[in-house]
């Protein structure tokens, strides 16, 4: 069955200097725990908290804007439409560009 979220139902999870995570769909919101989606919003030049995911692998989308993800010591570039799959246990944060940047993040969580 088909379930379509819209934004009253969206939930802001934390702010960061220059930085919003917004949940748009997890378990509560589609009844289901397969998958996490997430919108990260990046000012310019803004820089993201580090984060980690134990187990789960992630993929991480460019909406719009640019930037850099940092993967352990390797940066890794950022521009609209690319896709970075992380694997689960990476540790990265986030560095947005001039024009700031848009992410979204999807993952399934462990069971």
């Amino acid at each position: 069955m088909p379930v379509l979220v819209s934004s009253e139902h969206m939930k802001t999870e934390r702010r960061g200097e220059g930085w919003t995570e917004i949940t748009l769909a997890d378990s509560q919101t589609i009844g289901a725990a397969a998958m996490v989606a997430r919108r990260w919003t990046f000012a310019p030049d803004a820089r993201g908290p580090a984060i980690t995911h134990g187990s789960a692998e992630q993929l991480l989308y460019v909406i719009r804007g640019s930037g850099t993800a940092v993967v352990g010591d390797e940066r890794l570039p950022l521009n609209p439409e690319s896709v970075l799959w992380l694997e689960p246990g990476d540790e990265y944060h986030l560095e947005a560009g001039a024009d700031g940047l848009d992410i979204l993040q999807g993952y399934a969580p462990a069971e």
